[in-house]
């Protein structure tokens, strides 16, 4: 059985903490993501909906004309 220094244990002890944080703050995104990227969609859609409706051309009668 080979035996470990204490800083090797260490070592592993940080990286075990290191990668579940890492885990952890993936799962935390995700969810943060999950709930926000609905809301901006809806925001583009709406803001895309009232632009397009400001300005919109009309034809002016000279346009039919020609």
């Amino acid at each position: 059985m080979t035996r470990f220094g204490a800083s090797s244990v260490n070592k592993l002890k940080l990286l075990t903490v290191s990668n579940r944080h890492f885990e952890l703050s993936e799962i935390y995104v995700a969810g943060g993501l999950h709930h926000f990227l609905p809301l901006v969609v809806k925001l583009v859609d709406e803001y895309k909906a009232v632009f397009e409706s400001r300005y919109v051309e009309y034809p002016t009668p000279s346009c039919n004309s020609i």
